[in-house]
C-alpha cells in the first residue's frame, strides 16, 4: 500500500504553509484564551439574584424570615421601608424581584390566621424569578405548619389562655419542622463530578470548531486546488491505485486534524487547568472519532462542489452552523428543547456531549459509547456518499 506516500506529501505541503499552522494552532490558541477568561463570569457559582424587601411587619417571624434571605448565597437582599419607592423601583428595572411583608404578618401566623407574602417580579427575568418564588414557597410552608398546629390546637379544644401559651405550641411545632420529616435527597450518577469552567466549554467547544475548518474546509479545498492545478491527474497516472490515493488524501487529512485536536486539548490542560478525564483511552478514541466523521464530510463536500472557491464557501457556512447549532459557542443545555433535538444532526452536538462525559462527568470509555457509536455512523454515511460519487477525471 502506498497511501502514505500520499498523506506524507501533503503534510510536507503543509508543513511548508506558516499561514495553515497560524490558523491550525495558533488562531484558536488565542481565540480559546480571550473567550474562556472573558465569559469566566457566566460561569460562577454565585449567581447574585437581586431581591428587594420590604417589612412592614418588622415582627419576630419577618424578621426571621429576612434573616433566612440574607443567608442564601445566591441572593442580593436589600431593605426598603418605604412600598410605593419599592414598588416604583421594581417599574425602573432597578431590581427584578420585591418581596412584602405585609404588617401584622408575625401575629397572623402565631395567631393561626391565614397571611400572605406578596412577590412582584420583572417578567423577563423568568428563571430568577422561579429560583425565588420556589425559595419563599419553601420558607412559607414551614410556616404553614405553625398555622396548622395552633388550628388544630384551637379546632380539638385545647386551653390557650394567652399569647405566650400560643407561641410556645408555634415553637414546638417549629422544632419538628427542622429538619423537615420528609426530605428529597439527589445524588449524582456519576462517581466523579468535575468543576464546570468556561474553559470547560470553549477548549473543547473551539477546538472542535478549527478542526472542522481544517478537516472540512481545508480538507475538501485542497483536493479541489489539486484538480484546478493539474496535479491530481498527475497522481491518478502514475503507478498508483485509485483507493490508495483517496486513502493518501483522508490520511493526511485525518492526521493534521488529530494533531491539532488534541495540541489544543493539551494547551487548555497545561495553561488552564483542564481536567482530561482519568481515561487516556477514551479520549484518543473521542478525538479519532470526531476527526474521522469531520474527514468523512470533508470529503463529501469536495465531491460535490466544482471549485477550490466553492469549496470554502460551502465548508465555511457548513462550519459556522454546526458550531453556533452544536454548542461550540455555548452550551446546549441553555438552549430550548427542540434546538437542543436540531443540534444532534451535527457532529459538534455529539462531539460536545462526548467531552461533556470525559472532562465534566469523568465517564471513561463506557460513558461515550453513544457518542462515538453515533459518531461512526455518520463517518460512514459521509464516506459511503463520497467514495460512491467519486470521480478521478
Amino acid at each position: 500500500m502506498k497511501f502514505h506516500i500520499i498523506a506524507a506529501k501533503d503534510l510536507k505541503i503543509l508543513m511548508r504553509d506558516r499561514n495553515a499552522l497560524l490558523l491550525m494552532f495558533i488562531m484558536p490558541i488565542f481565540v480559546i484564551s480571550v473567550t474562556g477568561l472573558a465569559l469566566s463570569g457566566s460561569f460562577s457559582q454565585d449567581i447574585g439574584i437581586d431581591v428587594l424587601v420590604v417589612d412592614l411587619d418588622n415582627g419576630e417571624i419577618s424578621k426571621g424570615f429576612v434573616e433566612f434571605l440574607e443567608e442564601i448565597d445566591i441572593l442580593d437582599v436589600d431593605m426598603e421601608s418605604n412600598e410605593f419607592a419599592a414598588r416604583e423601583r421594581i417599574r425602573n428595572q432597578e431590581y427584578g424581584r420585591l418581596i412584602i411583608i405585609p404588617q401584622g404578618f408575625t401575629e397572623s401566623v402565631m395567631g393561626g390566621q391565614n397571611s400572605e407574602l406578596l412577590i412582584i417580579t420583572d417578567p423577563t427575568e423568568k428563571d430568577a424569578n422561579t429560583v425565588v418564588e420556589k425559595i419563599v414557597e419553601g420558607y412559607a410552608s414551614r410556616l404553614s405548619t405553625n398555622v396548622v398546629v395552633v388550628k388544630t390546637v384551637a379546632a380539638y379544644g385545647v386551653p390557650v389562655y394567652n399569647k405566650e401559651q400560643i407561641y410556645e405550641v408555634v415553637d414546638v411545632a417549629d422544632q419538628f419542622t427542622q429538619p423537615p420529616p420528609v426530605q428529597v435527597v439527589t445524588e449524582s450518577t456519576s462517581t466523579r463530578l468535575e468543576d464546570f469552567s468556561p474553559f470547560t466549554q470553549y477548549v473543547p467547544g473551539f477546538a472542535i470548531m478549527f478542526l472542522l475548518f481544517t478537516t472540512i474546509g481545508v480538507g475538501s479545498a485542497s483536493l479541489l486546488k489539486e484538480r484546478e492545478s493539474g496535479t491530481f491527474r498527475r497522481l491518478v497516472t502514475a503507478p498508483i491505485s485509485k483507493p490508495e490515493i483517496i486513502g493518501g488524501k483522508i490520511a493526511s487529512t485525518f492526521f493534521r486534524g488529530f494533531v491539532q485536536l488534541t495540541v489544543l486539548l493539551i494547551f487548555g490542560h497545561v495553561v488552564f487547568d483542564l481536567n482530561l478525564g482519568s481515561s487516556v483511552v477514551a479520549l484518543i478514541v473521542l478525538i479519532s472519532a470526531i476527526t474521522l466523521t469531520s474527514t468523512g464530510l470533508g470529503l463529501l463536500v469536495a465531491v460535490f462542489v466544482t471549485t477550490k472557491d466553492q469549496a470554502d464557501s460551502v465548508s465555511t457556512m457548513i462550519v459556522l452552523i454546526m458550531s453556533a447549532m452544536g454548542g461550540s459557542w455555548w452550551p446546549l443545555f441553555i438552549m430550548p428543547q427542540f434546538m437542543q433535538d436540531l443540534a444532534h444532526l451535527t457532529i459538534t452536538a455529539w462531539a460536545m456531549d462526548g467531552f461533556y462525559d470525559l472532562l465534566y462527568f469523568d465517564l471513561g470509555l463506557a460513558g461515550i459509547l453513544k457518542e462515538v457509536g453515533v459518531l461512526l455512523l455518520m463517518t460512514i454515511l459521509f464516506f459511503g456518499l463520497a467514495i460512491s460519487r467519486f470521480r478521478f477525471e
